[in-house]
């Protein structure tokens, strides 16, 4: 768990050096990200610079892409408590952050290829082809592979240590984790799937014929070049349905697929978000050790 974090000297934050730490997992192109806000002690400080790594205990490595020094409210010895605010993101995504200084134009290609012309320095565990893939000099890359995710109805998950490409259908696979309904704070908007889920329409290669059919209630967009097996998963998108704080449990990861049970059926649900937190009450307050995920549903055509 990354409440255990080794700096690159080899050792670990004091326990009374370490403020605050927040773990997350998304279903996004740069799936693991850590917040952290620790004392800015003369061993530590420079250890927390850009570039610097950090390690969780589960070897996952992060490398930091910001840090601030704030002073705190807190005195200790006539002096201002000074702290570092750190983000760091998984080792090897850190280029997918900055916009583009050279167009990528790939052709039947694969989401590894993609990442890694795009200068990331990972290698995919699973993988899906793409017909194609376009990142204009000047964009954002995470953006493009979000893109090109969603025509494919897929997302990039970091499980078991590696990032993984998956079909949202493949969410739904394996054996599920079980939860009573009482468990979870659920959402009831049913605006959240009518705004959330838009329906693409496309031009056919003639130039003229339209692909796709408009749906009542939905919204309609425009998705150049794309043919009618994209446009279907274009629609094929997860929503956010309920919300769960429980003690801290790192086996709910992003991509971790639960049931429940609402005394007739059981609703098939992914974790859409995973939030660790452990406050240390190093400057007074309680400790804390606690997990939020974001629990979603698949909606859309299959």
């Amino acid at each position: 768990m990354a409440v255990n974090l080794t700096l690159s000297d080899g050792y670990g934050i004091d326990g009374q050096d370490l403020i605050s730490v927040i773990y997350r997992t998304d279903l996004v192109p740069v799936p693991a990200s850590l917040e952290l806000l620790v004392k800015a002690t003369d061993r530590i400080r420079p250890l927390l610079q850009t570039g610097s790594i950090l390690q969780t205990s589960d070897g996952t490595a992060l490398t930091v892409v910001k840090s601030q020094h704030i002073d705190m409210q807190a005195i200790k010895e006539g002096k201002r408590v000074g702290a570092l605010i750190v983000t760091a993101v998984l080792s090897g995504c850190e280029p997918l952050l900055g916009v583009t200084n050279k167009a990528v134009a790939l052709y039947d290609t694969s989401f590894n290829e993609v990442y890694r012309a795009l200068g990331a320095k990972l290698r995919l565990k699973s993988d899906i082809k793409l017909n194609e893939f376009i990142c204009l000099k000047g964009q954002l890359p995470t953006k493009r592979i979000a893109l090109a995710l969603q025509k494919e109805a897929a997302v990039a998950a970091f499980i078991d240590g590696n990032v993984s490409i998956l079909r949202i259908n493949d969410l739904f696979k394996g054996e599920p984790v079980l939860y009573d309904r009482s468990a979870l704070q659920w959402v009831d908007n049913p605006n959240i799937i009518n705004h959330s889920n838009t329906n693409y329409l496309s031009i056919d290669d003639n130039g003229s014929d339209i692909i796709g059919t408009p749906f009542n209630n939905k919204q309609i967009g425009y998705y150049p070049r794309a043919d009618v097996r994209e446009l279907q998963n274009l629609r094929r998108i997860l929503v956010t349905k309920a919300k769960m704080v429980r003690q801290l449990d790192d086996t709910l990861m992003a991509g971790r697929y639960i049931q429940v049970d609402n005394g007739i059926e059981r609703d098939d649900l992914v974790v859409l978000t995973a939030a660790h937190r452990y406050d240390s009450g190093a400057l007074g307050g309680r400790a804390m050790m606690a997990t939020q995920v974001w629990l979603a549903a698949a909606e859309g055509a299959k």
